[in-house]
């Protein structure tokens, strides 16, 4: 991937003593243009853990990403690169949201059917069909969410 600086860049070492990093003399000016990968690397900070998340350089070269332009996407006709924002859809808390609406759904299928007078058991297996339906609509809903493209 190729990225390019913000600011002045320091370069980072990694200290092996506190497992984490430490920034160096070394610059790399404002405007360079890098190519590598992002890194995600587990340290301590303030004595607890801690996940890094960094540039590596081809060169070896290693930088926090807050210092690292977005993504550039080539979609011009004439090859000329246009700055966009590529938004992902979240899929931090998917089970815990379609969860969640499974058994909101459950729960007032069960109401509404115990308030028509079914029995308990009918109620239950209402419920029960209510809040897998529920489960697979929300799961359909998540896949069908697009990645959203924005010029800056």
């Amino acid at each position: 991937m190729i990225v390019t600086t913000l600011e002045n860049t320091p370069i980072l070492i990694p200290n092996d003593s506190h497992k984490n990093f430490v920034e160096t003399d070394k610059i790399v000016p404002k405007g360079s243009t890098l190519d590598g990968e992002f890194y995600n690397v587990v340290g301590k900070r303030k004595g607890k853990e801690f996940t890094y998340r960094l540039f590596k350089d081809k060169d070896g070269i290693l930088i926090y990403t807050k210092n690292i332009k977005p993504m550039e996407i080539n979609l011009n006709a004439n090859g000329e690169a246009d700055t966009r924002i590529v938004n992902l859809p979240s899929v931090k808390n998917d089970i815990l949201t379609h969860s969640l609406i499974s058994v909101a759904g459950g729960v007032i299928a069960f109401a509404v059917a115990k308030k028509l007078g079914n029995e308990n058991k009918k109620a239950f297996m209402i419920a029960g069909a209510t809040a897998i339906i529920g489960y697979a609509l929300a799961s359909y809903m998540n896949k069908k969410q697009q990645i959203t493209v924005t010029k800056q």
